[in-house]
Parts: structure tokens; sequence; C-alpha cells
């Protein structure tokens, strides 16, 4: 089995990357099913439509000089010559004097990434006005200047302020301390032409089921999609590698309550597609899921596994730590929210993740860049972290009452 774990992960690692639209990422859910076929679970395959991107280069001229600038990822694309403005915060997009205008985003109004403007799980009232000041005064184009954000965009320097294929305005960054050559050309014309096209496309979200004979069900998670140009290694073929080690250990199991297995596709995605799909399938029927299990950059090499509790019940959590006993990699971690774990904490489910003991150095060094190649993998963490999942697959469905009513776990509370 350690074998077969190597060579899943080096199958999806192989694709050239597997953002949402994208080849690699139709080719990964294809294996996906077919393995979890193999090991007898019952698989449901939803085509969904969605938008894949494509993208030159992006020009910048503003007086006599040419700035290094990145085209904003599922921007329009334009060619346009205007004034230059800029914008250290929301009351000075809200005015017309950006109306029609070149404007440079920079200082803390480019802090930190914005959420896309249809982004259901976490929109800040603080995001959201900068978006609806953006469609009213309507600039010609943004520039935004920004540093790093590792918690939400991970090693990414400079990163794009804006990954919103709903923003119809052009966009595109730069690193900031281009930023503060730039703003000296303020009120002078800026030419920028951005080459970038959406493109209609596919994904394809997968739930793999094994029926037990108890009550509930539990629902083990983990994103199959990655950032677009990155490898995805730890972020996240690691993960879903650890799912398909868990369906070989489960196969052939009946007791206690059913598994699900959901490989998520879009949390690397600006409209979160697949996780939308499995919300709107289980509109209803939340309170039955016994235990919801989460899988997100695990297995770095040099690094022990690490193990975080959400509002579980105690008989849950107890299972999970008896589990845990036999398996010296896995201990307890801090919480972390930046993740598909979040969204059974917004329907009030219990929740488990595991990730990386390191995941914070992980994230600011290596996440969302091609830097995050098989080298940071250790293949024998996720293969414990597999046997553990069994473990606690095994302790639950030996409880005597494990039932996923919401009645009954707040009782276990």
């Amino acid at each position: 089995m350690r074998e077969r774990i190597e060579a899943h992960l080096n199958e999806l690692v192989s694709y050239p990357d597997r953002h949402v639209g994208g080849e690699g990422n139709r080719a990964a859910t294809a294996m996906f099913a077919e393995r979890m076929q193999e090991c007898g679970f019952r698989v449901r395959r939803t085509t969904f439509g969605c938008v894949d991107w494509e993208h030159g280069d992006a020009l910048l001229e503003a007086g006599e000089e040419r700035f290094e600038t990145l085209v904003g990822p599922y921007s329009l694309p334009c060619d346009v010559t205007a004034p230059l403005v800029s914008a250290t915060s929301v009351e000075e997009l809200e005015t017309d004097a950006v109306r029609g205008k070149v404007v440079l985003v920079h200082g803390g109004l480019a802090a930190g990434q914005l959420m896309p403007k249809n982004f259901t799980f976490y929109n800040p009232d603080s995001h959201r006005r900068v978006i609806r000041a953006l469609e009213e005064y309507a600039p010609a184009a943004v520039i935004a200047a920004t540093g790093r954000d590792p918690a939400m965009v991970g090693s990414q320097y400079p990163f794009p302020l804006f990954e919103d294929g709903d923003l119809d305005i052009p966009n595109a960054y730069m690193k900031d301390v281009i930023g503060e050559r730039l703003l000296r050309h303020v009120g002078e014309p800026a030419h920028l032409r951005l080459d970038s096209r959406r493109v209609p496309s596919t994904g394809e979200h997968i739930v793999a089921t094994l029926p037990g004979d108890g009550a509930g069900r539990i629902v083990l998670t983990a994103h199959i999609d990655s950032r677009e140009g990155s490898p995805g290694a730890l972020d996240n073929a690691s993960g879903v590698t650890t799912l398909l080690g868990v369906a070989e250990l489960l196969a052939g199991h009946r007791a206690g309550p059913s598994i699900e297995i959901v490989p998520f596709n879009g949390e690397d995605n600006y409209a979160n597609p697949g996780e939308m799909l499995w919300v709107a399938e289980n509109e209803g029927r939340f309170d039955d899921i016994v235990l919801g299990i989460n899988i997100d950059d695990l297995g770095q090499r040099g690094t022990t596994n690490h193990v975080s509790f959400y509002a579980c019940p105690a008989p849950i959590e107890a299972a999970v730590r008896r589990s845990m006993v036999p398996h010296p990699v896995m201990s307890e971690g801090p919480q972390w929210f930046q993740s598909d774990h979040a969204i059974f904490g917004l329907y009030g489910r219990p929740a488990i993740a595991l990730a990386s003991s390191d995941i914070e150095g992980y994230v600011a060094a290596y996440a969302h860049s091609e830097r995050d190649t098989l080298d940071l993998v250790d293949c024998d963490l996720i293969f414990e972290a597999a046997r553990f999942l069994h473990d606690v697959v095994m302790e639950i469905a030996g409880m005597r009452e494990v039932s996923g009513a919401g009645d009954e776990q707040e009782g276990a509370r």
C-alpha cells in the first residue's frame, strides 16, 4: 500500500496543474473516481460549468518608464490610456475622480487579497465595499501594488489583489516596491495593455459513498484542485492521496455510519464550484454528519501530522484521541480555518482537520507556487495519516450511539 500511495501522489502531480477548468483537473477527478470504484465505493460524478482563463503579457507605461506588471487572474483584457490616479483607502475609490482613470491601489487598501464579489463562505463588509465602489465609479482599470499575504495567498509575491471571474474591471498587479516608482507618475497618462481572456470550460464534482449499517455518515474531504501554475504536491495532492489510502483500507467495511469521501473541486478557485455543489446537495441533511474530516497541506518532509478539533462532542473527540495513540506522528495542533473544514462549522457539524505541523512555514514559503513539488512530501506521513483515519472510522463504528442528529450531538457536548 505504501507503494500505491506513492504512485497515486506521483500521478496527481504529473498533471501540468489541477486548476478548475483545466485538463489536469479533469484528469485528476477521472483518476480519483476510477480508484474509488476499484475500492467498492458508489461513485457519483456531476459535471459543472466553470470559467478557465488564458493570458499573455501585461504592458504598463507611464512617462518614459515601463513597469513590470502581471495580469490579474481572470481579468478582462484592455488596451487603455488614461490619467493615473492613486488610492490607499476605499473612500478614495468612492468618487467620480476615479471614473475612467487607471487607478493605482496601494498601501492599506492593498494589504490583503479581497474576496471575490460572489464568494459565499467568507466575505467581509470591507471587501464588498471596495468591489461596490469599483463597480459604481467604474475606473478604466486597476493596478494593485502588493506585498505578501501568506494567510490568504501563500508564498506569492506580489499577490493579485483580485482573483475574480465575476469582476468585470480589468486589473493587474505589481510588487509594492515597483508601485512606489509608479506613484511618481500620478496625474500623468498611463498606458495599460492586458492580454487576457475567459474561456468557458467544465469540471467534475465527485462523491464516493460506502454505505454502512448504522446511523449517520462520516464525511472525509480534501480539495483536488491546485492553483494554476503550481504542481500542488502538498496543496493538495497529499491530501487526496490520503483519501485514496483510507478508501483502500476501508474497502468492504460496512459497520457503523456510512462513509462519504469527497475530493472538493474548487478550494483554490474564486467560485468554489465543487464546494457549492456539495452544500446544495446537502441542504436539509447536514444533521446526519457524525464527523467531518478535512485534509490539507499534510505530509511535509521533516515535520509531523497535526490534528485539530472543531466543536466535537466528547465521545467523538475521545474516539479520535484514542486513535492517535498508536500513531506517534499524529498529534494535536492548533485550530486553523483557511480550508474546507470551515464548511462543517458553518453548518454546525463537528470536524477535525489534518495538516502538517509546520503549515505556517509551508504556506509562507511554498504554497500556491511552482515550488510546491514532490520533494516536499514524505509518503510515510501520508501512509500513517491514512491508517490513523481508518482507526478513527473503526472507533466511531464501535460506539453504541453515533447518530449525527443535532439533538443527540448537542446532548453529547
